[in-house]
């Protein structure tokens, strides 16, 4: 099984777009530092402790000693948030693939050889496993792209025209 580890952005962008049912229907692990889930203040953040309860998403709580290798990350890498370093230290403690969208944090996994998917590909994903439909998925992107500056526009738009054709 394939360990997927979820930092703030994802999380919130699945949320704003009412994606995250089809999110978790994904036959992957899902782990969330519970720093992350503190980050997270969106209206209907609830649906995520559903998923924990559930078992569908484990949140890690950390003991003293992974407390103290976070804070060793953000001594090192400045441009991290300490959620963000939880992520960083969590994925290359399970051996898993981080996702993010954020720039900083993708650039220091993968420096760190962590395996590495944004936004781009949890659509992929679910549209290849029919969780959504392809005009589905064009409409949601089109939607966060607009609440969601930092994505790559051009790869957006990419995907938005060749799911409105149903290619």
């Amino acid at each position: 099984m394939i360990l997927l580890v979820n930092d703030a952005g994802i999380l919130i962008d699945l949320l704003k777009a009412d994606l995250i049912e089809p999110f978790f229907q994904l036959e992957y692990e899902f782990y969330v530092s519970d720093m992350v889930i503190n980050e997270i203040q969106e209206e209907n953040a609830a649906l995520l402790d559903d998923f924990i309860r559930d078992g569908k998403l484990l949140k890690k709580t950390f003991e003293f000693e992974a407390l103290m290798e976070i804070q060793l990350l953000k001594e090192q890498y400045k441009a991290l948030s300490v959620p963000d370093c939880s992520c960083l230290y969590l994925s290359g403690k399970l051996s898993a693939v981080l996702l993010t969208g954020d720039a900083a944090l993708r650039k220091t996994a993968e420096q760190k050889n962590i395996p590495v998917h944004g936004l781009l590909w949890v659509f992929d994903e679910l549209v290849k496993y029919d969780l959504i439909s392809r005009k589905i998925a064009s409409e949601k992107l089109k939607y966060i792209l607009s609440v969601n500056p930092r994505l790559p526009t051009s790869e957006c738009n990419k995907r938005i025209e060749k799911w409105k054709k149903g290619k």
